[in-house]
């Protein structure tokens, strides 16, 4: 299936955008899976962890946890921070604000992560509310396993624009069950315990990894020319002022189900890609709440230490 491209200067369309997201949709064009993807991903994620050996976390922290990344595309709270605080990755620090609307994650990430942080430093912190924002924090490291917004291709979930089918690609239920080993939960553990371990490493890291994984750029992070998926997203986006702006764009390919054109891939090859997305966003969920757990040890945390021993 080809994707339709659109012909819109920028400015029209990001005022157009703004305009329409209050009427419509106040999440466009910030939301990257369905934020019932981030949730079931968040407790898919907490039941894996829980059968890591020698870890607990009780079911009101896992639920504090998905609210937090429900929360982030859909609370009625933050309906302005998400129309002028859009969720694209601020790839080679090129894609810059315009006018009052912060086009890349940068601004809105660093305040979630401060807030946790503050959460982290005291004592006293109630749990819930501590995983309830580390959830507000996770739901940007999860975006990055979406490819348009790591890209990143503009798209929004408004009539006349061009919306980004990975998003819905495939319901929880379809997706294999998602369990780690013994090994990958040592893993993820140790990358949790390192000295210099925090939310914009786990994210930055999300992002390459997404370039690597559609073949934009080799494990060195150097680009790479005609990659296996570049019939679906493009960077830099061919037109010249886009480019500049720092955007990528979508490609000839669209990531859908259905009748299959010269040059795209077959269903059982999206559907693969899809599910290794799926899979590292669960599996970077865990590594969250080690980490989140590491904090709240080195904080003393008695509170968290104590619902864990219920």
């Amino acid at each position: 299936m080809e994707a339709t491209p659109v012909h819109r200067s920028a400015p029209i369309r990001y005022w157009a955008v703004l305009g329409l997201s209050l009427l419509f949709n106040p999440s466009t064009p910030a939301m990257a899976f369905t934020p019932e993807l981030h949730s079931a991903y968040a407790l898919k994620a907490a039941q894996a962890f829980q059968r890591c050996p020698g870890v607990k976390l009780p079911v009101q922290l896992a639920e504090a946890l998905a609210k937090g990344t429900d929360a982030e595309d859909s609370s009625p709270l933050t309906i302005l921070q998400r129309i002028t605080h859009w969720h694209f990755y601020n790839r080679n620090e090129k894609l810059e604000p315009f006018w009052f609307v912060e086009r890349n994650l940068d601004a809105i990430f660093s305040k979630r992560i401060e807030k946790l942080n503050d959460l982290l430093d005291k004592p006293d912190a109630d749990p819930v509310e501590v995983y309830e924002q580390a959830g507000r924090v996770l739901h940007y490291i999860q975006d990055m396993s979406v490819p348009g917004h790591v890209v990143p291709a503009y798209h929004a979930k408004l009539p006349g624009n061009h919306s980004d089918p990975f998003d819905e690609f495939e319901s929880i239920e379809a997706l294999p069950v998602f369990d780690l080993s013994d090994v990958q939960c040592q893993a993820l553990r140790d990358e949790a315990d390192k000295a210099d371990a925090n939310p914009r490493r786990f994210l930055d890291a999300a992002a390459t990894a997404t370039l690597q994984a559609i073949e934009q750029i080799d494990v060195a992070g150097k680009p790479v020319v005609d990659g296996a998926w570049e019939s679906y997203w493009v960077y830099p986006a061919r037109d010249a002022d886009e480019a500049r702006k720092g955007w990528g764009q979508y490609g000839t390919c669209e990531f859908a189900k259905g009748n299959v054109n010269a040059g795209c891939k077959r269903e059982e090859q999206l559907v693969a890609l899809f599910e290794q997305q799926s899979r590292q966003a669960q599996s970077n969920s865990v590594l969250m709440i080690f980490y989140v757990q590491k904090k709240l040890a080195e904080a003393g945390q008695k509170n968290a230490s104590a619902m864990a021993d219920q």
